[in-house]
């Protein structure tokens, strides 16, 4: 693939998934369709994990209290990201607990109100990545934070791309359909750069917290990837952010437990 292809891909990533700033140059030949694109998600993760990596660094140079410092880093992924994914993650459980049956369950989905089962399941993932977080930030120098928060962003999208790649699209319609599937290209990329980043962290932070760690993340990420096969026989764009979510709180809790 072209060098100048892949920056275009990757900006594309990044104004995707993200509240980032991206020139209208890098979109000039997009067709709108994610299918290569998606490939590119680990290295938009990364990207999005610098201005949050950044931030980690100072308050860990003012000496910040950890409780502090995992609410401020949660906030900023949050704010950059305009809580694209927080919203799918609400939306899926509203819908998937929900709904009696398929129909229902993808409807519920398409409403914008919150619901009871939206609202727990953004309560207790974010209670339980803040408790991580702050355990983490606590045992962990600055440097070994920043691998982290960088691993964190860019596997949990990675892990996107394999429920998306995994399912089929659970309605004719809607933007999961519209994008398209992940290519074979797009996969052997996010494989690939999943692989590199986890021995990179593997190298800094050691084997039994990256084990733990991935564990944590691939047990949510599959186990939620199963429920939506078994309740709507497919993927949507809800249950593509809600992986990334609950795939991130697995990859905390994973490290948390390891240190």
């Amino acid at each position: 693939m072209e060098f100048g292809k892949t920056i275009d891909h990757i900006a594309q990533s990044v104004g995707f998934l993200s509240r980032l700033p991206v020139p209208n140059r890098f979109f000039e030949n997009d067709d709108g369709e994610l299918d290569e694109t998606c490939g590119y998600f680990v290295f938009a993760g990364l990207i999005i994990a610098i201005p949050i990596g950044v931030i980690a660094a100072l308050l860990n140079l003012i000496d910040a209290n950890s409780m502090i410092m995992a609410a401020v880093i949660l906030a900023a992924g949050t704010f950059i990201t305009g809580a694209l994914h927080e919203d799918g993650l609400s939306d899926s459980a509203d819908g998937l607990w929900g709904g009696r049956d398929k129909a229902k369950m993808l409807d519920i989905m398409k409403d914008s109100r919150l619901g009871t089962y939206g609202t727990l399941a953004l309560m207790f993932t974010i209670l339980i990545k803040f408790a991580a977080l702050s355990h983490i930030v606590a045992n962990l120098n600055t440097f070994e934070t920043i691998t982290a928060i960088a691993t964190i962003a860019g596997l949990s999208r990675g892990t996107m791309v394999w429920h998306w790649n995994h399912l089929p699209a659970a309605k004719t319609s809607g933007l999961a359909a519209d994008f398209g599937a992940p290519s074979n290209l797009a996969m052997k990329i996010t494989l690939i750069t999943c692989a590199i980043l986890s021995f990179i962290c593997l190298l800094i932070l050691g084997t039994a917290p990256t084990i733990f760690a991935v564990i944590g993340m691939l047990v949510f990420g599959s186990s939620f990837t199963r429920i939506a096969e078994t309740k709507i026989q497919g993927h949507t764009g809800d249950t593509i952010g809600a992986t990334q979510q609950l795939s991130e709180m697995g990859f905390l809790l994973g490290l948390a437990l390891a240190l």
